[in-house]
């Protein structure tokens, strides 16, 4: 951590870059949590009771037998680890906190999160990472942002019966443009003698 002449106090993370496999760049963020250039976010929809699984692939070679933790940036730009891996097998690698739960493929590199119970206090950013030390981190994959979403929502309809009926007013719509079409190019006959 360093502290600049404004005040602020930063820290340096590594951060993967996604489809570049061994490739780093340093990310200097700031407290104030907004979103340093080069970062990028995946939104996902928070659906209250449902779970949310994420998988985050990471460099093979470098970080195979690394400690992985999925986290959460606070507002504040803090760090809040959720769940850690506290062991390095070649195989696999679980670990559980609470609803949270990591497992770690080092053979496939792959990291696979899974928050269970989702709730309306879930929305906000997260990451996965490799946890070199609390300090020294490297932010995998792209962060993600669960945010509270009301598409389809109407207290007491369930989504798929609204999106029944717009599958059936939509084919009912398209079938009446198709009639009226088809009625109109027809060759009108007119009295015949």
């Amino acid at each position: 951590m360093d502290d600049d002449d404004d005040g602020i106090t930063r820290f340096g993370v590594m951060r993967s870059i996604e489809g570049q496999e061994g490739k780093e760049e340093s990310v200097r963020r700031d407290c104030s949590g907004l979103q340093a250039e080069g970062e990028s976010e995946e939104q996902k929809c928070l659906q209250e009771g449902r779970n949310l699984t994420v998988t985050c692939p990471y460099n093979i070679n470098k970080y195979a037998f690394s400690l992985k933790a999925w986290q959460r940036v606070r507002s504040d730009g803090s760090l809040e680890t959720l769940v850690i891996t506290e062991t390095r097998n070649a195989d696999l690698n679980v670990a559980q906190a609470g609803r949270y739960l990591l497992e770690d493929y080092p053979t496939e590199a792959i990291i696979k999160v899974t928050m269970t119970g989702l709730q309306r206090g879930d929305a906000g950013l997260y990451q996965c990472v490799i946890h070199l030390t609390s300090q020294n981190l490297v932010i995998l994959h792209h962060r993600i942002r669960l945010v509270q979403c009301r598409l389809l929502e109407l207290p007491g309809v369930p989504a798929l019966i609204l999106v029944t009926c717009g599958f059936i007013l939509n084919k009912g719509l398209v079938f009446s443009v198709l009639f009226v079409l088809l009625r109109k190019s027809r060759p009108q006959v007119s009295g015949q003698t």
